[in-house]
C-alpha cells in the first residue's frame, strides 16, 4: 500500500502542473500539434543527459518546432497575360518536447526539470507564434502577382520567416536565456 501511495505521489510530483489558460505559452496559436519523447533521470546531469541522448532532431537541441506553410492560388489569364488571385496559405505546426518518465526524482532534479520544460515551452512557443504571426504574408504578397512571378513571391516569402525564425533563435541563444536558474522560478 505504501509503495502505490509513494509511486502515485513520484507521478504527481514529476508531471508537469497543467498550465492555466494565462500561463500557457500556446495560448492563441491554433491547431498546434505536439509530440513527446521520454526520457528519464532523477538528477540535473542524467536527466539532461537522457535529452541529449534520446533528443529526435538533428544537432543541440533538446526540443523543435516545425511548421509547414503550404501555399496556394488561381491563375486568371486574359490573352498573354496571366494574374494571380486568391492566394492563400495554409499552416501546420508540430512541437517535440521531451517528457520525464522517471518515477522517482530528487528534489533538485524535479526543479530542473520544471524549470528546464517551462523554458523548453517558451522558447518552441515563440518560434510557433512567429509562424502563426506570419501565415498570411504569403497572401498579401502574392496579390495582384503575376502568374510568373508568384512562385520567387512565395520562395522569398519562406526565406524571410526562416531568417526571422533565425533570428530569434540567435537573440534566446536557442532558447537557453529562457530557462530560468535556480532561484528565479
Amino acid at each position: 500500500m505504501i509503495s502505490r501511495v509513494r509511486a502515485a505521489l513520484a507521478v504527481l510530483l514529476v508531471a508537469p502542473a497543467p498550465l492555466l489558460a494565462a500561463d500557457d505559452p500556446f495560448a492563441g496559436i491554433p491547431n498546434v500539434k505536439f509530440r513527446y519523447y521520454d526520457i528519464e533521470g532523477a538528477t540535473p546531469a542524467q536527466i539532461y543527459a537522457s535529452m541529449r541522448a534520446r533528443a529526435p532532431q538533428k544537432g543541440d537541441g533538446v526540443a523543435h518546432t516545425a511548421w509547414h506553410m503550404r501555399v496556394g492560388w488561381q491563375e486568371t489569364r486574359r490573352g498573354s497575360a496571366c494574374r494571380v488571385s486568391d492566394p492563400m496559405a495554409s499552416l501546420s505546426i508540430l512541437v517535440v518536447l521531451p517528457r520525464l518518465v522517471t518515477r522517482e526524482v530528487t528534489r533538485e532534479g524535479l526543479a530542473f526539470w520544471r524549470r528546464t520544460l517551462r523554458g523548453l515551452e517558451i522558447h518552441e512557443a515563440g518560434h510557433a507564434s512567429i509562424a502563426y504571426e506570419h501565415r498570411n504574408d504569403f497572401a498579401r504578397a502574392g496579390e495582384d502577382a503575376s502568374c510568373r512571378d508568384i512562385r520567387a513571391i512565395a520562395a522569398k516569402v519562406q526565406a524571410r520567416i526562416e531568417k526571422i525564425q533565425a533570428d530569434y533563435d540567435r537573440d534566446t541563444n536557442h532558447g537557453i536565456r529562457q530557462i530560468s536558474q535556480t532561484g528565479e522560478e
